[in-house]
């Protein structure tokens, strides 16, 4: 059974403490969170998720950082025998499909579409 969500908030202390503590980014040093890791250990399916509300996109260092990981990932599973589905990125116009319209890789999706591409049932 899936856990259910304990406070509905974010927790930003520790992101507050990283950039308090960490190198700053005029050194080269970058942060970033990825939003969801789904992995289906039964099927060993794998896809990366980053999601965005309110239209906001990716800042081009965070998209070419997720871009690099997702060239190492292909590169490297090969031997695992996982289905690597890919990096992705969801963008809402609001903050869920209750207020606006979804983008799934800047290609506007329904809400039982990307249900079923999330499931990574294909």
């Amino acid at each position: 059974m899936t856990r259910k969500e304990i406070t509905g908030t974010r927790e930003l202390k520790i992101s507050g403490w990283i950039r308090k503590k960490l190198p700053d980014s005029s050194t080269g040093f970058l942060v970033s969170d990825l939003d969801f890791i789904i992995w289906n250990y039964k099927t060993r399916r794998l896809m990366l998720i980053e999601i965005k509300t309110r239209k906001a996109v990716m800042r081009p260092w965070q998209s070419n950082l997720f871009y690099m990981l997702d060239k190492i990932i292909n590169k490297g599973i090969n031997g695992f025998n996982i289905k690597y589905y890919g990096f992705h990125c969801i963008r809402f116009e609001g903050t869920s499909f209750d207020d606006g319209r979804c983008m799934f890789d800047k290609k506007y999706i329904t809400e039982t579409d990307l249900i079923k591409t999330l499931s990574m049932v294909i």
